[in-house]
Formats: structure tokens, sequence, C-alpha cells
């Protein structure tokens, strides 16, 4: 049975695997369908749409970004969006400068404590940096023997350099999305930990701001509180996505294609996705068919 994922990162954000490897991972984990869902940016494509019609994989445009709601810190997901979108790519500048700015306050302070980490010792890449990164360059000096302990000493909210992000209102946030064509979708809602009554009252304040889903299958995500999340979206007219958050890295939650706990990300979550976004599904691939008919359709808004 064909994979879906629809949340996993690149090293275009704070990933550890390229666009490139990731295709080469999804087809060998049979994962016939993805979204490269990088923080604050879409660095990924169109490379990565290109890569999936090599490999025969569908792929839909997608980024995360981070938004502020009456003292919460959200995680949306956008699907379907233009990366080429001028106003997308003035948004994401904006939000990026944020991090660049949040990247030097966080070295100075560890300056202050005298750990001379520069900014030119951070992993470069094409995409974003941010806190992996700057942990895996004080595990690469010496100065911690893992990015977790660089995260609990240094750079989580307690940590001794911690600097708050500067980070757009949830409304701004979901209009970037829309007006690029995307689909604005809550990440991880397991994540915030608000209890089912409270994540019921943000999902219909974020409805009057434009929300069209919810993230139901995420490994942080309880049994009881996927089948709420999955019965708000039936109520509400919310479309539901999953995906495993898939970084790479050794403290992933789940491996690529699936939502935690071994469970597959349900692939009947696909064809509502692919209809909000007015999208035709990828044929049904047979096992008798030829694998040149696999590369018949793939959606690269």
């Amino acid at each position: 049975m064909p994979l879906l994922d629809l949340h996993l990162h690149s090293t275009m954000s704070d990933g550890t695997m390229t666009p490139r490897e990731i295709m080469a991972l999804a087809r060998q984990r049979g994962v016939a369908t993805l979204s490269i869902t990088d923080h604050d940016t879409v660095a990924a494509y169109p490379e990565a749409l290109d890569l999936g019609r090599q490999a025969g994989i569908t792929v839909i445009n997608g980024l995360e970004v981070t938004a502020h709601h009456q003292g919460l810190s959200l995680h949306l997901l956008g699907f379907g969006l233009d990366h080429q979108s001028p106003s997308l790519a003035a948004g994401l500048r904006d939000i990026q400068e944020a991090r660049r700015a949040r990247n030097l306050a966080i070295i100075a302070r560890l300056n202050g404590l005298n750990i001379p980490l520069t900014l030119d010792e951070l992993p470069n890449h094409r995409g974003q940096t941010g806190r992996p990164h700057i942990a895996r360059a004080l595990q690469v000096r010496g100065v911690v023997r893992s990015e977790q302990e660089a995260f609990a000493r240094f750079l989580r909210k307690d940590g001794a350099a911690y600097v708050q992000r500067q980070l757009l209102p949830v409304s701004q946030a979901i209009n970037m999305i829309v007006e690029a064509g995307g689909l604005p979708v809550l990440a991880h809602p397991g994540a915030l930990k608000l209890g089912e009554p409270g994540l019921r009252q943000l999902v219909r304040e974020l409805i009057d701001q434009g929300l069209a889903g919810l993230e139901v299958y995420h490994p942080m995500n309880s049994a009881p509180l996927t089948r709420c999340l999955a019965l708000l979206c039936q109520t509400l007219g919310l479309v539901a996505t999953g995906g495993s958050d898939f970084h790479g890295r050794e403290g992933d939650k789940a491996p690529l294609g699936e939502a935690g706990g071994k469970l597959p990300v349900p692939t009947d979550l696909l064809a509502p996705l692919l209809a909000r976004l007015n999208l035709n599904p990828p044929p049904v691939s047979r096992p008798e068919a030829d694998k040149e008919q696999r590369h018949a359709h793939h959606p690269d808004r």
C-alpha cells in the first residue's frame, strides 16, 4: 500500500536530508505522495517537484510558519501554495530577517558566556538557519556532547542563551498562505497541550481568521486527541492532514510515512485535500502496470 506524508523537513530548514535524499528514502519506504514543509522557506521547490517527477512521487508544495495568538506560539502548515508568489516571498523575507536577528542575539548571549561562536560557523545551506543549527555548531565546537544537551543548557525557553523570536500574528500568517493560493492548517495540535475543550475553542477562533484544516495525524497527537480532531474536521468542515514531522534526526518520533506508533498516515486524507486545492488525485497504481504509469500526475502549484 503506498504511503502518504504531509509534514517533513529538509536541509533547507532544520532537517538533515537534502530533497534528493528525501526522494530516495521516500521511494525506498513506498511513500507515493509527500509535502516538504520546511520552516519559513520554500527553497526546496522547484527542485523537489522535478525530483518527484523523476521518482514517480506526487509532491504537494508546502511550508511551515510560526505565529502567535493570545499568548500561544502556533505552527501553521500551508499546502498547495505557489512557491513563486511575490507576496509569499515578501512575507518570508520578513520572517527570515527575524530569524537572522534572533540567531545574532543568541550568539551574542553565548559570546557573553565565553563561548566564541560566530554566525559563520552555522551550517551553510540555501535555506533557513535557527536553533538546531546553533546546537549543531556547539556540538562541533565540543561545548556540548549532543544537540539535546545544547537545547537543555542554552537554547530552550529557560536556557542560558534563549532569545524569543518575533512572530507574526496568526491572522497575518494565515493571510500570507491564502494569498499564495495555499490551504492553512494548524500543525501538531497535541504540542499545544490545551486539552480538548481548550483546543476546540482555539480552533473556532482560528476558523474566524481563515484556518482551513487540522493536522489530525501526528506523532505528538494522542489517540483520544486524534479522534477529537477528526470529529472537529467533520463537524466544522475542515480538511484533515497528517505527517511524520520527519527531520532525519535521532530524535524523530516517527519515520517517513508514519504518524507515530508504527501507524501509517491514512492515505484517504489525500483526495479531500486535493479537492480543496482544485487538484486531481494521482492515478491508482496497479501491480501489473508499467512503472512509467506512475509518472502521470504531480500537483505542482
